[in-house]
């Protein structure tokens, strides 16, 4: 409810903006178009999913981005949609946000150097998983939120190794 608020806020401020991008599990996409139905009706919505979306209106999505995302301020699709539909990583969008962010915290995933590619200045990652992994799981999340703040995944290891060591010299 938080994130649609503040999408229907963003909208407010921002008539002109290009549409928000949510990516989900697909097993999450209809409580997510529920959710929106009933908080923030006024937020227009394109599902890019087979399941919500018929597949002639899928290609031609991806015939026309610009087209399909007319009037639209809020794309919901899947981790596994990002490979199939690449125009999605060509945009730049007003927010991404990932619901279940925890998808990609393993990062040579192709999911999740796909869901990082996503241009957007404004960036949510939710998850109810605790970071329990590791902590090149915890730099995936990071690199997406703020690409780059904690350097390269292999700058982010020697790190952490030299912290383990007690090199305190860093």
């Amino acid at each position: 409810i938080q994130v649609l608020g503040a999408l229907l806020q963003w909208r407010k401020a921002h008539p002109a903006a290009a549409p928000a991008l949510l990516v989900l599990p697909a097993s999450l996409l209809g409580n997510w178009m529920a959710e929106a139905a009933r908080f923030a009706p006024t937020l227009r919505l394109l599902g890019l999913h087979p399941s919500v979306t018929a597949p002639s209106d899928l290609a031609a999505a991806d015939k026309s981005p610009a087209k399909a995302l007319r009037g639209v301020d809020l794309v919901l699709t899947t981790y596994g949609m990002l490979a199939k539909q690449t125009w999605l990583a060509a945009r730049e969008w007003s927010y991404v946000i990932l619901d279940e962010a925890q998808a990609i915290r393993n990062p040579g995933t192709k999911q999740s150097r796909s869901a990082r590619a996503l241009r957007s200045a404004r960036r949510i990652a939710l998850t109810g998983t605790p970071v329990e992994n590791t902590l090149g799981d915890l730099w995936s999340l990071f690199d997406f939120l703020n690409p780059g703040l904690l350097g390269t995944g292999a700058e982010f290891a020697k790190l952490t190794k030299r912290i383990a060591k007690g090199d305190g010299d860093f």
